[in-house]
This record gives C-alpha cells, sequence and structure tokens, in this order.
C-alpha cells in the first residue's frame, strides 16, 4: 500500500504538487493520469525516493530498494549486453551466486527477452529498452511496481507487449502504480486511477467509481436546420447540438420525449437515438478542465 498525505514539491517558484493525498491499496493496479505538467513523474520520483517533498510524507508498504521503477527515459550503456547488464544491476543489489542467477533469468522471462539475452543494448528498439528497463525493476521480484509513460514511444505491438507485462504483474499479485495517456487500456486493465491536474489530485478511487456509470442521450439525425436546433436549446440548459448530433446528460435525459417530437414534427429524419454512460475519456476531459 501506498499512503501520501499533504504531498507539496515546488520547483523554484514553481508548484509541481500541492498538498496532495492519495491512497494506493495493495494488489491493485492504480493508473496515475493527467495533462503534460500535472505533476505525474514528480509524484512517481518522490515515491521512489529521488526527490525529497517540501511538505507531506509518504508512507510505503515496503523498503524504497525493495520497489521496483520505470522511468520514463531509462538510460542503459550501450555497450553492455541484456543479460550482462542485469547481472551487474543484479550484483549491485547484493545478489550473488545462485540466486542472481535465478533473478536475472526470472527477469529476463518476465519481460521476453530470454533470446536476447546476449544481445548489445545498442542495437535494442525502443520497445526492448522499456522491456529492459521493466526487468531492471523486476529483479528484486518487488511487491510494488512503478511505471511513469511505459508506452511512450513505442508501436502498437510493443504498446500490446508492455500491457501484457502489467497483466502478468497483477495477476502475481504486484501493487502496480502507472502514469499513462492511454485512457482506454485504463479502463480495461486498472482497478483505481488517480486524476491529477496543476498539481492537485482532482479526482481519486475505485474505476468504478471514478467513473460514475451517469446516463446520456444520444440522438443523431440526418440534417439539423438552424431553427430547429434553436428550438431544441430551449428544451433544456444542458442540452447540447453539435452538428447533427443531439445530447442530453443528465438531468436534460428527462425532456428526450419533447426532443423527440419536436424533431420529428420539424420533419427531420431521425436516424439514431441511444442511452449509454460516461466514459473515462469524457470523464477525464471534464476533470481536467476544471
Amino acid at each position: 500500500m501506498i499512503q501520501v498525505s499533504d504531498l507539496t514539491k515546488r520547483y523554484g517558484a514553481v508548484t509541481a504538487l500541492e498538498r496532495l493525498s492519495l491512497t494506493v491499496p495493495a494488489g491493485t493496479v492504480f493508473g496515475v493520469l493527467g495533462p503534460n505538467g500535472a505533476g505525474k513523474t514528480t509524484l512517481l520520483r518522490l515515491i521512489v525516493g529521488l526527490l525529497f517533498p517540501d511538505e507531506g510524507q509518504i508512507e510505503l508498504g515496503c523498503l524504497r530498494h525493495e520497489l521496483g521503477y520505470l522511468p520514463e527515459r531509462p538510460h542503459f550503456p550501450p555497450r553492455f549486453r541484456i543479460g550482462e547488464y542485469l547481472r551487474v544491476v543484479g550484483q549491485a543489489s547484493r545478489l550473488s551466486g545462485g540466486a542472481l542467477d535465478q533473478a536475472v533469468a526470472a527477469a529476463l522471462a518476465q519481460t521476453g527477452l530470454g533470446e536476447f539475452a546476449d544481445q548489445r543494448i545498442s542495437a535494442c528498439s525502443k520497445g526492448m529498452l522499456q522491456r529492459l528497463g521493466l526487468a531492471q525493476g523486476l529483479l528484486a521480484d518487488p511487491d510494488l511496481v512503478l511505471l511513469d509513460e511505459p508506452f511512450s514511444g513505442l508501436d502498437p505491438a510493443a504498446q500490446a507487449a508492455m500491457w501484457a507485462l502489467v497483466r502478468e504483474l497483477r495477476h502475481a499479485g504486484k501493487t502496480i502504480v502507472v502514469s499513462t495517456h492511454r485512457l482506454n487500456e485504463v479502463s480495461q486493465i486498472c482497478s483505481h486511477i488517480g486524476i491529477l491536474s496543476r498539481g492537485r489530485l482532482v479526482r481519486s478511487g475505485p474505476l468504478k467509481e471514478v467513473l460514475v456509470p451517469r446516463s446520456q442521450v444520444l440522438i443523431k439525425v440526418d440534417q439539423l436546420p438552424d431553427e430547429v436546433a434553436g428550438q431544441l436549446s430551449e428544451l433544456h440548459p444542458a442540452l447540447r447540438v453539435n452538428g447533427s448530433e443531439v445530447l442530453l446528460p443528465d438531468d436534460a435525459i428527462r425532456v428526450k420525449a419533447a426532443a423527440v417530437r419536436l424533431l420529428i414534427d420539424a420533419g427531420v429524419d431521425v436516424l439514431h437515438l441511444e442511452q449509454r454512460r460516461a466514459t473515462l475519456e469524457q470523464v477525464y476531459l471534464e476533470t481536467v478542465a476544471l
């Protein structure tokens, strides 16, 4: 578990995080979302211990040297071979003998790098470097794994491979904190999320609670004359008209029948009508705009 309380971090006159409090339950996959500059990387670096807070505190369910960390832009000595480099990292972590051999073999297998153990790092693709960074973080078999933008710059195949790794870690009972912009995958793999905006935590909790099942009605029409669009807008202040689409969010749903009747009476061809819930992307965009 991670417990963050009233965390504040400043870079000179710039406040990167302001009185942020956050709980990451053990055994969850926690997605940290937010636009560039929201404070995501600063938060992960504070948790890892690469930065020190100006105010507040962080409590971890493990020692910092026991956690695994994949930075957004990992750097490696290019002349090393993959397996050789992992052995050096393992030795620096006080692994030796059979324990070292087993840890390196396990990390290579988990990240799909087993067949590339003898390949020089200078010949690795971006995707392989990301997997190597993760292999380095998994050497000590940590219970807590932090991934900072692990999908940045990866092609679709490499992204899919990285998500498969996250799923495997989740099934192994690890606690995973992942910073990412990829909202579709977050909704499929994360059990909890936190949304940052301008250094503040604006929404956090279990995905099913943050992604409130808010009802919306979408009406699609063939063509919508300006006069009819104006009449629709008068039915409810929350009703929105966008081209050939009419959206009735939340309380505006109560005028659904009146809106459909108005369209039909005006001779507008109604092509589609559906009731749906807000997507994670909609919730995210609404939240960071606050």
